[in-house]
């Protein structure tokens, strides 16, 4: 077990305080990107923000990154990461889940989930495929990095030179419980409400049409994730109830098998996670370095620098993966990358 070396401002140690205050103090994304209508062999789309769209035959690192529950290139933790590493010189790109991107609400019933590799599988062969020469790198955050990890053990996830994953719900039914507890209740409520709408939306669209079983569904009065996935989420996707999706979908059981070099970090105090995602030693394989802060909220690790508040978290996970960078060239347009 290492200590992550995130030191918060004094007063600023509270794990809410952590969390709220990014959206509260950070500045919003000032770039437009470049959008991309990605479609899926199933007749579904993702939207891809790039940082900015690489030209065929590119050999600039290309980092990936899978965004938290209801996120997007918009949430700080992804567009402080992408613009981090577009000033190394690299290329980056934000797989939005279904339903998460610039065009709204997607195509059929499933939206995503917790244990959902399929989109990113199909994605990054896709951009395996487009962009040869380019070393690829994989960020999780959230629920995108209990994705990744189950991701790293699959053959387009073991393409990556190195991968890493942050505040990720690696124990489902322990942050399932976790959620429901004091003030968490709070973040349960601003995560199941656009979860709850989305679902309303495709039945008034008629994505969810009359001879859908989740047809009648009365989503309204839900008030747990617990409650939620085993009436939408597993059925929709697959699994035969709520103990099954949590089961099989917890990012845990895979650290193991893990072979790209991978860092993993959480907070002790997360208010998102139950004690249970925190691994032993004997299950992480070698090629997982494990930090646990003491501090720093879900997704929060604010810090002040030059009388500027900042994130810590992206560029702990960029020194992770510009550590494995082979070859380290100039850019013309990026010379702090020399």
């Amino acid at each position: 077990m290492n200590i992550a070396n995130f030191i918060p401002p004094l007063g600023l140690s509270n794990p809410h305080l952590q969390t709220l205050w990014p959206r509260a103090v950070l500045p919003k994304r000032s770039w437009s990107g470049d959008w991309q209508m990605f479609e899926l062999a199933d007749g579904d789309f993702v939207d891809l923000c790039w940082r900015k769209r690489p030209e065929k035959g590119s050999k600039r690192p290309l980092l990936v990154i899978f965004h938290g529950l209801e996120g997007s290139v918009d949430s700080p933790y992804v567009w402080q990461t992408m613009e981090q590493a577009h000033a190394l010189g690299w290329t980056t790109v934000v797989m939005h889940f279904r339903g998460c991107g610039i065009n709204g609400i997607n195509r059929l019933p499933r939206a995503y989930h917790s244990g959902d590799t399929t989109d990113a599988t199909e994605f990054l062969t896709w951009l395996q495929q487009t962009y040869p020469d380019a070393p690829l790198y994989l960020a999780g955050f959230s629920l995108g990095g209990n994705i990744l990890a189950q991701l790293l053990t699959t053959a387009a996830g073991k393409a990556a030179k190195a991968a890493a994953i942050a505040c990720a719900p690696l124990d489902l039914h322990s942050c399932s419980e976790r959620i429901d507890q004091g003030f968490s209740r709070l973040y349960r409520r601003y995560l199941l409400t656009p979860l709850k709408q989305k679902f309303e939306q495709k039945r008034e669209q008629g994505i969810l049409d009359e001879q859908h079983p989740l047809a009648t569904l009365d989503v309204k009065p839900m008030r747990s994730f617990f409650e939620f996935d085993d009436k939408v989420t597993a059925p929709l996707h697959g699994f035969t109830g709520v103990d099954d999706y949590y089961q099989r979908a917890s990012g845990k059981q895979f650290l193991a098998d893990i072979s790209v070099p991978t860092l993993i970090i959480h907070a002790e105090d997360d208010p998102f996670m139950g004690a249970a995602v925190v691994p032993q030693k004997t299950q992480l394989s070698s090629a997982i370095r494990y930090e646990l802060s003491p501090h720093g909220g879900h997704m929060g690790f604010i810090q002040r620098r030059s009388k500027q508040w900042h994130s810590w978290l992206p560029g702990r996970l960029l020194k992770h993966l510009a550590s494995y960078q082979s070859n380290v060239q100039c850019y013309d347009d990026h010379k702090g990358a020399c």
